[in-house]
C-alpha cells in the first residue's frame, strides 16, 4: 500500500488551489495504477502543533518504519548470523531511509538514483515554491524526517520555479469542483510514472551588524515593516534554499511585486513587468561591487571565488546589478540562466597561472545538475538584462560554480541592500555576511509523462 498526502495552500493561484479542500471527500482509495490511498489537507486549517495532515503523516511514516524494524527481527530470529544472505535480505527490507540519512551526512556527492520500490510516502504541494518551503519547515518541527518521502508539486504560484525544473504543470482551463476528481486521478497517474531524483537543500544565513535591521512586506497590510523578536530589531535570518537566492535589483523588483501583488496569476506577471520598468528605468540603483567586498568558498573561506577592490589579487568581479545564486534550472518563471550563456562575469589576474585561466574557461561549458551538490552563481549588469532574459536568453554572466560553503562579505559602507531566498523578499541595512551551506537531500519526482 502507497501513501499520498496532498496539503493544499488553497490562496495560491488566487484561491484556485481551494478546489482540492473544498472536494466533497479527503480520502481517496486507489487501485490504479497502485494500490494508494489519498489524504487531502488544508495547510491552513489547524492549531500549531495539531495540524491534523502532520500528524497522520508522522504515524503513517512511523507505522511503516515499525513494520520494517518488526521483519528485521523476525528475519534475525529465523536465520543465524553466520548465514551469508541475511545481510542482503535484510538490506533490501530496510527502508531508504537509512541509505539517505548515511548521504546526507557523509557527503552531498554522487547521488544514488532511488525507485518508487524504494519509496512508500509521497506528498503532494497544491502551491507555489513558497507552500513547497512551508511543507517542508512544518514536516521538521512534526518530527518527521523528510527523506522518507518524495515530494512533487502542483503549481499555483506566480513564479513557479520549482515545478517548472520537475515538470509538474498546472491543470489547464478553468477549474471547477466537478473537475477535481479527474485532476487528482490525473495526478497520481503522474506520481507513479515519474522519476525518482535527489535534489539539494541549502541553509543560508544573513547576518547584520549592530546597527543594522531587516524589513519586508506585509503580506495583509501590503506595507514594510521591521522585523522584531522580543522588542529588538532581528540581526540574524536563517533560511532554508530549494530553489536560489538573489542580490540587487531584481530582488528589489520582487519586493515591489509584493507590495501591488493580486489574486490573478496573470495579472501578477504583469505587475511584475510594471515594477522591473519603473525600478530599471526611474530608480537609483546601486551596483552590488559597491555593497559586496568579496565572495570566499572552502570550510575557512579562505578561496577568494571574486573580489570588488582592484587591489586584490584576486577575480574581480564585473560591474554588476543583481547576482544570482541557482540550485535548479528555472529562474524567475522558467529562465534556465546558467544554460543560455556562456560568458564570464569576473576579470582574472594578469599573472594568473594556466592552471587558474583553464578553470575558469572550463567554467564557460559546465553545465548544472539537480542533486550533484553544486551551486551555480550568475550575475547581469544591468535590471534591463533580466528583463530581457525572458526573450532574448543568455543576458547573464557566469562567475562560479561549486560545493562550497560560501560566504559574502558586505562593505562597510553598504546601507540598504535588497535580497531574496526562494521568492521570499527583503531589504536589510547595514549587512555584515551571507554564508550558504550545505544542509541535506531530499526526494523529488521529476514528471516525464
Amino acid at each position: 500500500m502507497k501513501h499520498l498526502f496532498l496539503f493544499t495552500n488553497p490562496t495560491s493561484g488566487g484561491n484556485q488551489a481551494s478546489i482540492f479542500t473544498e472536494f466533497a471527500a479527503n480520502e481517496i482509495v486507489y487501485q490504479q495504477p497502485e494500490d494508494c490511498h489519498l489524504y487531502i489537507y488544508n495547510l491552513l486549517e489547524g492549531e500549531p502543533g495539531k495540524h491534523q495532515g502532520f500528524l497522520k503523516l508522522k504515524s503513517v511514516l512511523d507505522s511503516i518504519e515499525n513494520e520494517s524494524k518488526h521483519c528485521v527481527e523476525d528475519l534475525e530470529s529465523k536465520y543465524n548470523d553466520n548465514n551469508n544472505n541475511l545481510d542482503n535480505i535484510v538490506n533490501a527490507i530496510q527502508n531508504p531511509k537509512k541509505q539517505n540519512a548515511q548521504l546526507n551526512s557523509k557527503n552531498k556527492n554522487y547521488p544514488i538514483k532511488l525507485s518508487h520500490d524504494d519509496i512508500s510516502v509521497y506528498v503532494i504541494i497544491a502551491g507555489g515554491d513558497g507552500t513547497l518551503n512551508w511543507v517542508l519547515r512544518e514536516s521538521e518541527v512534526y518530527g518527521i524526517d523528510t527523506s522518507a518521502f518524495a515530494i512533487s508539486i502542483i503549481p499555483f504560484g506566480t513564479g513557479n520555479d520549482f515545478a517548472n525544473a520537475f515538470g509538474w504543470k498546472k491543470p489547464i482551463g478553468i477549474l471547477k469542483p466537478k473537475d477535481t476528481f479527474s485532476i487528482l486521478s490525473n495526478v497520481v497517474n503522474q506520481v507513479f510514472k515519474s522519476e525518482v531524483l535527489y535534489h539539494d537543500y541549502w541553509n543560508i544565513e544573513v547576518v547584520l551588524n549592530e546597527d543594522g535591521y531587516f524589513d519586508k512586506i506585509n503580506s495583509k497590510t501590503r506595507q514594510s515593516e521591521t522585523l522584531i523578536e522580543n522588542n529588538k530589531n532581528v540581526k540574524t535570518l536563517k533560511f532554508c534554499m530549494a530553489n536560489y537566492f538573489s542580490i540587487g535589483i531584481d530582488s528589489r523588483i520582487g519586493r515591489g511585486f509584493e507590495r501591488h501583488r493580486k489574486n490573478n496569476a496573470v495579472l501578477n506577471k504583469m505587475v511584475y513587468l510594471v515594477e522591473g520598468f519603473k525600478k530599471s528605468s526611474f530608480k537609483k540603483n546601486i551596483p552590488i561591487n559597491l555593497l559586496i567586498d568579496k565572495m570566499t568558498a572552502g570550510d575557512n573561506f579562505e578561496d577568494i571565488v571574486f573580489t570588488t577592490n582592484k587591489k586584490e589579487n584576486a577575480p574581480l568581479l564585473n560591474k554588476s546589478m543583481s547576482i544570482v545564486c541557482v540550485n535548479i534550472p528555472s529562474y524567475s518563471s522558467g529562465n534556465d540562466i546558467w544554460k543560455h550563456t556562456n560568458k564570464l562575469g569576473v576579470k582574472l589576474p594578469k599573472d594568473c597561472d594556466d592552471e587558474y585561466k583553464k578553470k575558469y574557461n572550463d567554467l564557460k561549458y559546465s553545465e548544472q545538475k539537480v542533486g550533484d551538490g553544486a551551486l551555480e552563481f550568475v550575475t547581469y549588469r544591468t535590471g534591463w538584462d533580466l528583463g530581457l532574459e525572458f526573450t532574448v536568453k543568455g543576458r547573464g554572466y557566469r562567475v562560479h560554480q561549486g560545493k562550497g560553503p560560501w560566504k559574502i562579505d558586505f562593505k562597510e559602507s553598504a546601507s540598504g541592500v535588497y535580497f531574496q531566498v526562494d521568492g521570499e523578499f527583503f531589504h536589510m541595512t547595514k549587512p555584515k555576511y551571507l554564508s550558504v551551506k550545505y544542509y541535506k537531500k531530499i526526494n523529488v519526482l521529476k514528471n516525464i509523462s
